[in-house]
């Protein structure tokens, strides 16, 4: 007997939505979805305010290796971010992981190829609590890794 109803298919049920815009702020409705980052200039990403429901998740996937800057923010002043993030170098051969200070990192910047622009990164953000969202992904760098958690 299968589990899932007749004609329901992984396709169906991860929903993705391609974000090719400049700024874009994520929506409660964006709850289990992957957000296609597709635009090489960059973008500056908000994340739901800390009263959204406990438990909104939301990923990103870098679908075009940016050139700009890839910036995820909080709504909320005072959100910090906790968690770790892989970043695997492509050129240099190396990998690291990085965490946020947890004490005031609340942005993560992915301003440099060191830091993870390369297509493939990916990155999940989950409400944990008030003025608290868990971050984990990989990010694909060039040169030596580095860390994109960062304040405001």
């Amino acid at each position: 007997m299968p589990f899932f109803a007749k004609g329901i298919t992984a396709k169906k049920t991860r929903k993705s939505k391609e974000i090719t815009a400049a700024t874009y702020q994520v929506l409660a409705s964006d709850h289990g979805k992957m957000l296609l980052l597709n635009r090489a200039a960059g973008m500056t990403i908000t994340l739901p305010a800390d009263t959204t429901f406990f438990g909104f998740t939301v990923e990103m996937i870098v679908r075009d290796t940016f050139s700009g800057t890839w910036e995820i923010t909080c709504e909320t002043d005072g959100d910090l971010f906790f968690g770790a993030v892989a970043n695997v170098s492509l050129t240099a051969t190396r990998s690291d992981q990085f965490k946020p200070n947890g004490s005031s990192n609340d942005t993560f910047k992915v301003d440099s190829d060191a830091k993870g622009r390369a297509m493939g990164s990916h990155v999940r953000f989950v409400l944990m609590g008030p003025n608290e969202w868990l971050v984990d992904g990989t990010v694909l760098s060039a040169g030596t890794p580095a860390s994109a958690f960062a304040d405001t």
